[in-house]
């Protein structure tokens, strides 16, 4: 009783609502879980990401010497292909660049925090 009144848990509280602890403790490990998850994927995709960039950049450099050394006078960006490749390539530094912005909020949230109250 005297446990009771001053704020503390006892055996029979606890006992009595060992299922809800139990449940409380799987949801907050479960949470943990998944957030940790979803930051190593995000890191994953980044670097699969800056790896697809570089073989653009090789890919467009390529293009850019063969169209040259084909027919200099023909102007690079009249190209189907190479113009292809820089919208290719937009779309990835975009998906770089949001997955860094999101891996950030998730690494840092209360920076974000300070920062939008600023």
């Amino acid at each position: 009783m005297e446990n009771e009144q001053n704020g503390g848990k006892g055996v029979r509280y606890k006992m009595t609502h060992l299922g809800d602890i139990v449940v409380n403790a799987l949801d907050k490990f479960w949470k943990a879980a998944l957030t940790s998850t979803k930051g190593i994927t995000l890191t994953y995709n980044i670097h699969d990401l800056k790896h697809k960039k570089l073989k653009l950049q090789r890919e467009i450099g390529e293009r850019v010497a063969e169209i040259k050394q084909r027919s200099p006078e023909l102007e690079i960006f009249d190209d189907d292909k190479l113009s292809k490749l820089f919208t290719e390539l937009g779309i990835i530094e975009d998906n770089i660049n949001a997955s860094i912005y999101e891996r950030e909020e998730r690494l840092y949230p209360k920076k974000s925090m300070k920062e939008q109250c600023a």
